[in-house]
Order: structure tokens, then C-alpha cells, then sequence
């Protein structure tokens, strides 16, 4: 039915409003642009927050409801702050959202509330200066907005995505980070009520805690559940329903927090774990670590219990305390056949309320731990009280069949394991006393074989006992096989304790005279070092190494080393000697050999002296030598560029210093020496000087030169040997050289050739004649040649001395005057 003129004019008044509110609702569309609205917000934010602000954009919308977006808000810390970041809070998104209805009912409040990708860094500088704090409003005005009642809020909905959360304590040396924060909760307060009541969801993806420098729990994710209440009147924080997990680890808490509005805060909550399991407490082990848990299953109980209360601010930490259990746990491994089984474990701890970075307070203990490993029980204890100067009181004891553990555990591939193992270990007292501290225990070995996947050289046959108490650690026989090398120890290492803990006074142990000190006795029929540091790295050699300078080295650093050897044979890389015996004395890195002899060459070398290996890129030795009756060629050709062509029994006596480079080999530049040197019965074959002198004399017989006896003096300086007086006997041929040779291999000598007259026929000079060849005979009649060597070993170049040779031809001609003139006056005074 069509409306009647009066049903019309009713219809056009009642929409006067709704007109209206239209026209209000687009003029404030069309008014309120980005810049003004920038106009308006900016400087509010910054009032609020007392800090910079800065957006991107912002804008206004009326449908469906009413909203304010802003992007890229940005809220800096203070200028002039001493702060690692510039920047406070930042978020990609901020929408805020008012209903349309309830706006025209009278009601301006704020029902929905988005952030999308907040970063919020909250800092304590070293001075204590906090970037997240602000100016407190006075108690009574707290206390006025607390007793505020009146009229209902309701906030439908808050929606945090992927936030982003750093805190960093760098007076404390804290640290905590959240990535991966989502939350949404609903907030609401009945009209004439003081109640607030907040429940929400959260999730973390990773949360990780620690210090400054390291994580205590890393990347741990975190969700739950939450209903919780706020008492604006009485200024209390109400827990009612809280539940999470940490990762798989379910956890609930309960309790208040009172006092939320004042700088101090009183803690009065309780965290447990109901119904855990053991699967859901290794749910916290890192992925990473459980590579090769895949198929692990686990049963048992878990309890844990806290307790967090006392007062609560910048100053003050709360006081916590728990218990922890586990009872009939066990593990298995889904492709192994047996169990880890009888797991329990009773523990608790304890740190009173206390000033924020308060240290030396504090219990912690395992009342009990016990565990079935196949056929074997281990079991122990501990407990440490202050932190700062801990007390602890330990006891652990067990065995293990080693063959038994590839049954219940994964190993690596390659890796064996065989024997038997039993510890039993006490200790009672300070760390910081080490000689005040009761301890005991031993561990026995039975035939036990120990390879890893990457050990070319595994450790077989380790039989023995080794007891140990607060002062020393000894063992009177302990046998092993490493490699194809057996080792026989008997040993006492003191204050062993100073390896790991800090002598009273704190400082280092030799400081204060508690410098670990061990004396050993080391005998084996057969020793290869390659057994025991294993192969050279590929680039040996090829640079300085990459440790700190001045760093202690050695295989056991940081210990005063007194040590007895007796070795049937030593197998080195390029050597083998026999019948290794001596004294050796290991003190800051350096070594001191008192006297270590050994058979090598088909003769003995005696070396007494030092190697310092305290600094990787400089290590200094200072050694006396004394080698008697070995093969030249074996030993010289391992050294010297003509040790090769050299044969006979060598002896020398010698003092060397330098250093070593990085494969412990001579650095040639630094190398200082000097000393004498014998050989007798010996040869020189196809030495390429001796050849040399062959093709410039036309005498063959010099390419292999058969010696009685050879001497020299030399001294090692400035890269060069500076041979003196050496001499060499072989029977009717001499041969007298002076001069130097580099470590480089060049030569510079002065060389004296003495040739047999039986030579005569077959000495051809650059054609000299046969009767100028009289010239160079010497009273013996023997041919004397003086020749300038130059060039390098392998290549000599060898010329006669002119100088030389002429002084020599002037004497022989002198003498040949005068004896023919001495002959001329014994005819002339000739009795008749």
C-alpha cells in the first residue's frame, strides 16, 4: 500500500538525523587527511611517550566501523642517550578500530586493536639507565585512577602479530630475545565494577635466555593459554587460569602479583608441571643435538614444582626455589635393541630474594640420580652452594660394559668400543681450596679398545688403575696400544686440581704456588710419533700458525713435566732410532732435555739442551750435540745437499741454536753454530764438485775419491757454514779447503789439491805443458793445485787460483835456484 503525505513527512523528519550524522561522518572523512591527522597524533604519541616519533602514513576510515590505521610508527629513544639502537619500539602497523553503533549510542571506546610486526628493544645500559623507563605518576594519583569506577569497558579483541622482542641487562649481563610473538586476548570491566578480567592466547616460536655471551636456553618456543583479573582497587594481579608449553612441556601457573602499579612489586606465584612426561622434558634438547635421535621414545614421570615470591623491581630479583623429579624413566632408540632404563632423579634448588646481580647466593642439588646402562648401574650426587666461592659435595661411582653401548646408544660410524670401565669418584669442599678439599676415587680399565670414526691411530688394550685424591693423580702401571706404538706409564700428577679451578685468592695456580706437577716413567718397545700427534696437516709448513703468541704449547699445557723415558725403538717421520733413553724436564712450555741418548746410523747420539714452545711463530732451542761413529750418508743426506755423495763413520761435536719452524724442522735463517767434525774409512761418490774437478784436471779418478780420514772446524752464522781447516787424507791424494758454503747451497771456498806424480801422464791443465807441470810439485813430489770454487753444490765452477799457483811456481823455481846453486859450490869446493 502506497504511504500516505503525513506517513512521508513522519519518514523525511526521522531521517534528519541519520542525514545528518551521514553529513557529519563524510565531512570528517573529507577533514581529516593524512596530514592533519599526522598533526594531531604525532604530537600526542610524543607527549605520552616523552619520545620521537615518526610514521609513515596514516588513515581514516568510517566503514564498516569506524578506524585509524598507521604504518610504519616508529618510536625512538631519547636523544643524547647512551643506548646501542636509536630506536625504541617499531611497527609496520597499528590499526585501531571504534563501532559505529556504539558511537552513536554515546560510547567512544576502543573495541579492536591490531599490531602487526612490532620490534620492541628494551636495554639497561651499564650505568643502569633504562630506555623503557618513565616518569611515575604520584601515589595518590595512582591511587585516585585506581579507585576510578564507573562506567563498562569492553575491548573486543587485541591481535599481536609476529612481534619481536630484545632485552638486553649490560649492567647485569642479561639477556633475553623473543621472535615469532603472536597474542590475541579480550579485555573487559563491568559498569560499577573494579575488575578487570583479560583472557588470551599466546605462542612464541623461539625464546631464547642467557647472558651477555651465552644462551642458557636457546630458541625454545613457548604457547599457551590464560585467564587472568586485575583488582584496580587493590592494586593486585590475579593468575586465575594459566597453562603452557615449553616446547612439549606442559606448565601451569598460579598465584598474584600485588602492588602492580607502585616501583616495587610483590611476587607470589607457583609454576609446576602437571602430568609431564620424559618425552616431553627431551622435547627441550635442541633438534640439532637429537640428529640422530630419530625414532627415540621415552617413558617415565617428571615433577617440577616452583615457587617465585618476594618483592620485584629494578633493584630487586624475587626468591625462587623448586624441586625436580623423574621417576621410572627410560630411553630407547627405535633401531637398537635394548633401553637406557631405571632413570630417576631427585633434585632442588634455592636462591633467596636478592638485589639485582647480587652473586654467591644460592643452592642447587641432585639428591639422586641413578641409571641402568644394559648390564651396569650408574648412579651419583651433587650438590654447590655460592656461586661466588662454591662449596660442592659430589659422589659418583659406576661401570660400563663398553661393548654393551652400541646396544642402547647411536654411535658415529666407525667408532668401536670394547672393555670395561669403572669410576668411583668423591669430593667435598671449595673450589677455590683445592688442597683443602676432601677428595678420592679411581677409575680401572679392563682391556678397553676406544676408536673414533676420524682416529687413524685407535687406543687398544688400555689396561691399569688410576686413584686420585685432592692432592695427586697416579697410577703405578698403565699400558696401552696406540696405533701400532705401546706405551707403559707409571705417573703422579700434583695439584691437578689447579687445571680447572682457581687457587684461594683467585690468579693463576703458579702464581700461587699450586702449579699442577706431574713426573712420569715412560717405557715402550716401539714408539711412532705419528701414532701419538698424528698425520701432518696438508699445509704444514706453508705459514705462521694461528694460535695467540706467547700462548703455552704442548700436549699437556699449563703442567711442570718430569719425565724418565726408555724407548726399544722411535719411529719418527724421517727417522728410526733405537735404544731412546733419558731425562726430560717440561716447565711454561718449555723443554729441557738433561741428557737423551740414542742408537741411530750404526752409531749414538747424545743431546742435552732446550726447546722453548711457548710461542708458536718463534720457538727458540739451544742444544749440545755429540754424534759418534754413524753413517754420513744416512744421516747428512737427511740434512745437507751433499750428504748423499758422503760415506764413512761421522762424529762431531756441536752446539746449535735457532729456532724451529712451524713443522719443528730448523728455521735456516736464525740457525747459529759451531763445532769439529771426524769421519773416518769413508767415501766421496759422485759429489759434484769432486767431478768437477775431474773434468778440470782430466784426472778420473777424483770422481770417487776413497779417504783415511777427514777433519774440520766449522761455525753456523748469517745463513752460511764457514768451514775451517778441513782436511781430507786419502793416501797419496789431499785435499785442504777453507772457506763458506750458504744453507742455500752456493759455494765460496779456497780448495788445495794434492795429486801422486803417478798422476803426471793424466793431469791435463788447459794444455799446459808437461815440464810446466814441474812447477806445481812440492817437496814430495806431489802435484799441488789451488782452485776458487764458486757457483752452488749442484753446480760448482771450479778455477785455478792464478795467484796461488804462481806464488807456488815462484817458491818452486826459487828452491830449484837454490839448489842448483847449493850443488854448483859443493863441485866447485870439491876436494880434488
Amino acid at each position: 500500500m502506497p504511504l500516505g503525505t503525513t506517513a512521508k513527512r513522519w519518514l523525511i523528519i526521522a531521517s534528519i538525523p541519520f542525514a545528518l550524522l551521514l553529513l557529519v561522518i563524510l565531512g570528517a572523512k573529507l577533514y581529516f587527511t593524512g596530514d592533519r591527522l599526522k598533526a594531531l597524533v604525532v604530537p600526542k604519541i610524543e607527549d605520552a611517550s616523552r619520545r620521537p616519533v615518526s610514521i609513515g602514513d596514516i588513515s581514516f576510515s568510517v566503514f564498516p566501523s569506524i578506524a585509524v590505521e598507521i604504518d610504519n610508527l616508529t618510536i625512538s629513544n631519547p636523544p643524547g642517550t647512551s643506548f646501542s639502537r636509536g630506536e625504541f619500539i617499531i611497527l609496520d602497523r597499528l590499526t585501531l578500530k571504534m563501532s559505529l553503533w556504539e558511537l552513536i549510542g554515546g560510547k567512544a571506546d576502543i573495541t579492536e586493536v591490531i599490531i602487526d610486526h612490532p620490534k620492541m628493544y628494551f636495554e639497561k645500559n651499564p650505568r643502569g639507565g633504562k630506555n623503557y623507563s618513565s616518569q611515575p605518576a604520584a601515589a595518590g594519583e595512582r591511587a585516585k585512577e585506581a579507585s576510578t569506577g564507573g562506567g563498562a569497558l569492553l575491548l573486543s579483541h587485541c591481535e599481536i602479530n609476529d612481534g619481536e622482542i630484545e632485552y638486553l641487562d649490560r649492567k647485569y649481563d642479561g639477556r633475553m630475545t623473543i621472535g615469532g610473538f603472536h597474542q590475541t586476548l579480550r579485555a573487559e570491566i563491568k559498569s560499577g565494577e573494579s575488575i578487570v578480567r583479560v583472557e588470551g592466547t599466546t605462542s612464541i616460536e623461539k625464546l631464547s635466555y642467557g647472558s651477555l655471551s651465552s644462551w642458557y636456553i636457546a630458541d625454545q618456543p613457548l604457547s599457551g593459554t590464560a585467564r587472568i583479573s586485575y583488582d584496580t582497587q587493590k592494586d593486585v594481579l590475579s593468575f586465575d587460569d594459566c597453562t603452557m608449553k615449553l616446547r612439549d612441556l606442559p606448565l601451569a601457573m598460579s598465584g598474584t602479583i600485588s602492588r602492580v602499579m607502585d616501583e616495587t612489586m610483590i611476587m607470589d606465584l607457583a609454576v609446576n608441571s602437571p602430568g609431564a612426561s620424559m618425552e616431553q622434558l627431551l622435547s627441550l634438547i635442541p633438534p640439532e643435538m637429537l640428529k640422530k635421535t630419530s625414532g627415540l621414545s621415552s617413558s617415565g614421570e617428571v615433577k617440577f614444582a616452583m615457587q617465585i615470591k618476594g618483592p620485584f623491581d629494578d633493584a630487586m630479583n624475587p626468591g625462587a626455589s623448586g624441586t625436580f623429579t623423574i621417576t621410572g624413566g627410560s630411553v630407547k632408540y627405535a633401531s637398537l635393541p635394548k633401553s637406557i632404563t631405571n632413570i630417576n632423579l631427585k633434585g632442588s634448588f634455592d636462591r633467596p630474594a636478592a638485589g639485582v646481580g647480587a652473586t654467591g647466593i644460592g643452592a642447587f642439588a641432585i639428591e639422586k640420580f641413578s641409571s641402568t646402562f644394559g648390564s651396569d648401574e650408574i648412579g651419583g650426587s651433587l650438590a654447590v652452594k655460592n656461586f661466588s666461592d662454591p662449596s660442592i659435595a659430589a659422589s659418583f661411582s659406576g661401570s660400563l660394559n663398553l661393548g654393551e653401548v652400541r646396544e642402547y646408544y647411536p654411535l658415529e660410524q666407525g667408532t668401536e668400543l670394547a672393555g670395561r670401565m669403572k669410576l668411583s669418584v668423591q669430593l667435598d669442599g671449595k673450589v677455590k681450596n683445592p688442597k683443602g678439599m676432601k677428595a678420592g676415587g679411581k677409575a680401572e680399565f679392563q682391556d678397553v679398545t676406544i676408536q673414533t670414526a676420524g682416529s687413524k691411530t685407535p687406543l687398544k688394550h688400555l689396561n691399569g688403575t688410576v686413584a686420585f685424591s685432592n692432592q695427586a693423580i697416579e697410577s703405578k702401571q698403565l699400558s696401552m696400544n696406540i696405533g701400532e706404538s705401546d706405551l707403559s706409564l707409571a705417573f703422579t700428577l700434583k695439584n691437578y686440581l689447579g687445571l680447572v679451578m682457581s687457587p684461594p685468592g683467585g690468579g693463576s695456580g703458579a702464581a700461587s704456588g699450586e702449579k699442577p706437577a706431574a713426573s712420569l716413567t715412560l717405557s715402550s718397545r716401539q714408539l711412532r710419533t705419528v701414532d701419538l700427534m698424528g698425520e701432518p696437516p696438508p699445509n704444514a709448513g706453508g705459514g705462521k700458525g694461528k694460535e695467540e703468541a706467547g700462548k703455552p704449547a704442548g700436549i699437556m699445557p699449563g703442567i711442570d713435566i718430569d719425565a724418565n723415558v726408555q724407548i726399544g725403538k722411535l719411529v719418527t717421520e724421517k727417522f728410526t732410532f733405537n735404544d731412546a733413553r733419558g731425562e726430560l724436564a717440561v716447565s711454561d712450555g718449555v723443554v729441557r732435555l738433561k741428557h737423551l741418548n740414542v742408537n741411530a746410523f750404526q752409531g749414538s747420539i747424545e743431546t742435552k739442551g732446550m726447546i722453548d714452545l711457548r710461542n708458536p711463530s718463534n720457538r727458540p732451542f739451544d742444544l749440545d750435540m755429540n754424534i759418534a761413529g754413524v753413517q754420513s750418508n744416512d744421516l747428512l743426506s737427511k740434512f745437507t745437499s751433499f750428504g748423499q755423495y758422503l760415506f764413512g763413520k761421522f762424529s762431531t761435536t756441536t752446539k746449535l741454536k735457532g729456532n724451529l719452524n712451524d713443522t719443528l724442522g730448523l728455521d735456516t735463517e736464525t740457525l747459529l753454530g759451531s763445532g769439529n767434525v771426524q769421519i773416518s774409512e769413508g767415501r766421496l761418490s759422485g759429489l759434484p764438485l769432486t767431478s768437477k774437478l775431474a773434468d778440470v784436471t782430466g784426472v778420473n779418478e777424483l770422481r770417487e775419491v776413497n779417504f783415511k780420514s777427514w777433519t774440520n772446524a766449522f761455525a753456523i752464522e748469517n745463513g752460511r757454514i764457514q768451514v775451517k781447516d778441513l782436511k781430507v787424507n786419502a793416501g797419496t791424494t789431499d785435499f785442504a779447503m777453507g772457506g763458506s758454503q750458504g744453507l742455500d747451497g752456493s759455494l765460496d771456498y779456497a780448495l788445495l789439491v794434492k795429486l801422486p806424480p803417478s798422476f803426471s801422464d793424466k793431469i791435463k791443465l788447459g794444455g799446459t805443458a808437461a815440464e810446466l807441470l814441474e812447477l806445481f810439485k812440492d817437496k814430495e813430489g806431489r802435484y799441488n793445485f789451488n782452485f776458487d770454487v764458486g757457483g752452488t753444490s749442484t753446480s760448482p765452477v771450479v778455477r785455478l787460483n792464478a795467484k796461488a799457483q804462481e806464488d807456488a811456481a815462484k817458491n818452486k823455481l826459487q828452491e830449484d835456484l837454490k839448489k842448483k846453486a847449493q850443488e854448483g859450490l859443493l863441485k866447485l869446493f870439491k876436494k880434488p
